[in-house]
């Protein structure tokens, strides 16, 4: 495995597009914005990598640097996942707003974070198939989840069909568990795409709690 530090990328359109030219010449490369890095499985050189990216902007990728460059641009785990923190806070406030707090936040979850996904659903499918289970086999599914879980957002909040519904969300938290569950088992550095291609999340025990949160809300409601 070749890691290398990146310096030119601003957001995550930047991030997309250095990973797409790397990954011209190595199908395995995997860009990240937080911290700024390219991670190949193949024996690519570093002249190489700066001399396709040249062509598409001012993006330049370091190996001597990279362990410095690396470790001064992690961020805190609160930097980190700020944003993931600060939408599901506002959420959770919000669905006091009324009665059947936990219906509401379910809804409200479901339609925040499948709007993120909406606003640009290929870049999601693309991340979503990663890691899974069901995207990687069926890329379309990748394609129909933000719409899936917009839907099932709204379905909460109207309350549409709740034992149905909490049904659907349980087998969709699980299946997203068991994906998320195995990239991390497996070690991959690969971005979260719970919240779409907005902000750049890694992969962690975070984005497992926040399956196994949702699943564990649906079992509740089904069983009260």
């Amino acid at each position: 495995m070749n890691t290398f530090a990146i310096t030119g990328m601003t957001c995550a359109g930047c991030a997309r597009k250095v990973e797409a030219t790397l990954k011209s010449l190595a199908p395995s490369a995997t860009v990240t914005l937080e911290p700024p890095r390219a991670v190949l499985d193949e024996p690519v050189g570093e002249q190489a990598l700066n001399a396709a990216l040249a062509a598409v902007g001012k993006y330049r990728v370091s190996a001597e640097a990279n362990t410095q460059a690396v470790e001064a641009a992690a961020p805190t785990w609160i930097k980190t996942y700020y944003p993931l923190l600060l939408i599901v806070g506002l959420i959770a406030l919000g669905a006091a707003a009324g009665p059947g707090w936990m219906l509401n936040f379910m809804g409200g979850f479901f339609v925040v974070f499948g709007a993120f996904k909406l606003l640009d659903v290929p870049a999601f499918a693309n991340a979503y198939a990663r890691y899974d289970v069901i995207a990687k086999a069926f890329k379309p599914w990748g394609m129909a989840y933000p719409f899936v879980e917009t839907a099932l957002g709204f379905a909460f909040l109207f309350r549409f069909q709740i034992p149905a519904m909490l049904w659907v969300a349980l087998a969709l938290s699980l299946i997203g568990a068991i994906g998320v569950i195995q990239a991390n088992l497996n070690k991959q550095t690969i971005q979260c795409a719970c919240l779409g291609t907005v902000f750049q999340l890694p992969m962690s025990v975070v984005t497992i709690v926040e399956s196994l949160g949702m699943a564990a809300m649906a079992v509740w409601m089904l069983a009260v």
